[in-house]
């Protein structure tokens, strides 16, 4: 028989493991098709399905599991109850693990769980991707994105919209804290596109994505978007978000409008949003929150450092125990922030090395903010040369992963640094690279200006008004 032809009758199919799990259990029960098939199914179906001509659906399998006394999942696939429960069991402490800040025991019993013939094909996708955020704690946002990225190639070809949603959410956020906004935004948008295409705007998921991208558009400096957004998404939160959802909707709004200069407003969105996040158990987010509130009170022009050393001394334990490694340097750099206000340089120094302890050796925006802050420690401490090449490598380093604005910023300080030592030509080239970091470029040269002008006065007469 060649490929093409039909089978005949004589070529009938092999029994299925379904099937043959079910003829065994009947078999060993002692007992017939009738007696199985009483009250729902005919004997002649149950003799079909253990032939192999049938294939069960799924409400005639959970009847036979019922009349043969075993696990309808055992029938499906052939694993044992036992194995599933103790799979159910570990992927349950792999998960409290790692809400519970155990970032590295977590990464070691997700990853032990990938392939467990225990798991069914959800929970071993959450398996995966407790592995990827176990990698994103511990700092290791290249590991994290490389296996979120396989589960969002798979959730692209599949219409589990929430399996695309939650990966989303984590990959943006990793491309954001890896310092490739432009990815992250990428990923983002694409994903906002398909949920709102499935009619999911007025879903937490959906806003919890759309904060997260905010923050990628504000760390590249496009505030005209991320005021919008910000805006967008109080709104939709207000409207049908839950409390969770509103506090993230309103810490981001609390973000973009320091960002604008409107400290008042974002203190007050900021304290709106830890009365939200108050209300749950998101121990983690609510210490980040924290550490938002602490920075916010060191800027403007009448910082409130006491205040804000206070909170992030109250807060440290929390971030110890459930912050990534992420947190922790951030919870240094604006401690050593606040002493720096508050005169306490060799604490300050000790606590930004501290900081930068934990960046480790990859490009990050955190590394970044922590190099200038040590910048600014530096200067206090009268150690002017190093100070600029810290702030240099701040900048630098800012500049490249598209942080147009925070880039801008620390070009913009080293440049004063420069004018006050006296260093003209440098305070300029800084000046300039500031300028270049937001895509202000020069004009066009004064002498080919006025052979411009000339042209237009040999033409017309005379120069356009203004011009």
């Amino acid at each position: 028989m060649t490929e093409d032809q039909p089978a005949t009758v004589d070529e009938a199919p092999l029994p299925t493991p379904v099937g043959q799990r079910i003829r065994s259990r009947r078999l060993e029960l002692g007992l017939s098709q009738a007696e199985i098939a009483e009250g729902m199914l005919s004997p002649s179906y149950v003799s079909l399905v253990e032939s192999g001509r049938r294939q069960p659906a799924a409400s005639a399998l959970a009847h036979i599991a019922e009349r043969l006394r075993i696990d309808v999942e055992y029938l499906r696939d052939g694993v044992d109850a036992s194995v599933r429960t103790k799979a159910r069991l570990a992927l349950g402490r792999a998960e409290m693990a790692l809400r519970e800040g155990r970032a590295e025991e977590a990464y070691q019993q997700f990853t032990e769980l990938v392939g467990d013939p225990g798991l069914n094909d959800e929970q071993s996708r959450a398996a995966r991707l407790g592995r990827a955020l176990a990698r994103e704690r511990t700092g290791d946002l290249e590991g994290a994105i490389e296996i979120l990225s396989e589960l969002a190639d798979e959730a692209r070809q599949t219409p589990a919209v929430q399996s695309w949603l939650d990966v989303a959410i984590a990959l943006t956020r990793c491309y954001d804290r890896a310092g490739d906004f432009d990815m992250a935004i990428q990923i983002g948008e694409e994903a906002r596109r398909a949920a709102f295409d499935l009619g999911l705007e007025s879903t937490d998921e959906y806003i919890r994505l759309g904060c997260t991208v905010l923050g990628a558009y504000s760390g590249r400096g496009d505030m005209v978007r991320s005021k919008a957004l910000a805006g967008e998404l109080v709104a939709a939160a207000d409207r049908i978000g839950t409390p969770h959802t509103r506090g993230a909707a309103y810490w981001n709004a609390s973000l973009i409008a320091e960002s604008r200069g409107e400290l008042a407003l974002a203190l007050n969105l900021v304290d709106r949003a830890l009365a939200m996040f108050g209300e749950g158990d998101d121990l983690r987010n609510l210490a980040r929150l924290r550490l938002a509130h602490a920075w916010l009170l060191l800027q403007g022009s009448e910082p409130r450092a006491q205040e804000a050393l206070d909170i992030l001394d109250g807060v440290e334990a929390a971030i110890n125990q459930h912050g990534s490694a992420t947190d922790i340097a951030s919870f240094h750099n604006k401690r050593a922030q606040a002493l720096l206000r508050l005169g306490r340089l060799d604490d300050a120094h000790a606590a930004v090395q501290e900081a930068l302890r934990h960046v480790g050796d990859q490009p990050r925006v955190g590394g970044a903010d922590a190099r200038l802050t040590l910048a600014r420690i530096l200067r206090a401490q009268g150690d002017l040369d190093q100070s600029i090449r810290e702030a240099a490598l701040a900048a630098s380093a800012l500049e490249s992963m598209g942080a147009s604005r925070v880039a801008a910023a620390a070009w913009r300080e080293l440049a004063d640094l420069y004018r006050d030592l006296g260093r003209t030509n440098e305070a300029l080239d800084a000046y300039d690279n500031a300028l270049r970091s937001v895509r202000v470029v020069p004009r066009a040269s004064v002498g080919l200006v006025d052979e411009m002008l000339g042209d237009s006065i040999n033409a017309n007469g005379s120069a356009l008004a203004g011009a």
